[in-house]
């Protein structure tokens, strides 16, 4: 959730190694782009917990996903709470194309060794 947001890989900008892996361990997740609606945001750190018994069903996330979809794409509006979520996502289109989704370059092997672990 959080390329679709950025564009970019998570943690693409430091090595994936074992240090990252402790980390992401510890807590730590990739940030969404600004402008990203609150209730993706909300969903997207749902999926990201670090208990799993707390992360959303794959059927809810589809059915969110989806009543997200037929609101934007249909403007299918029920009332106020669906007009702001439509705004946010149009809002949100209109920074997509200001985002820069260049990476830098990378080698290949960015796996480690235990030895470099420690």
């Amino acid at each position: 959730m959080t390329e679709v947001s950025t564009g970019k890989p998570p943690h693409y900008e430091v090595e994936y190694d074992g240090m990252l892996a402790i980390k992401i361990c510890n807590g730590l997740r990739p940030e969404l782009a600004e402008g990203t609606p609150e209730c993706y945001t909300q969903l997207a750190n749902q999926c990201m917990d670090a208990n799993p018994s707390n992360r959303p069903s794959a059927s809810y996330i589809y059915d969110e996903l989806s009543r997200w979809y037929n609101i934007v794409a249909y403007s299918a509006v029920k009332d106020e709470n669906e007009f702001t979520l439509l705004k946010a996502f149009q809002s949100a289109d209109a920074i997509i194309p200001t985002l820069s989704t260049e990476l830098p370059i990378y080698s290949k092997d960015k796996l480690t060794t235990n030895e470099e672990i420690k």
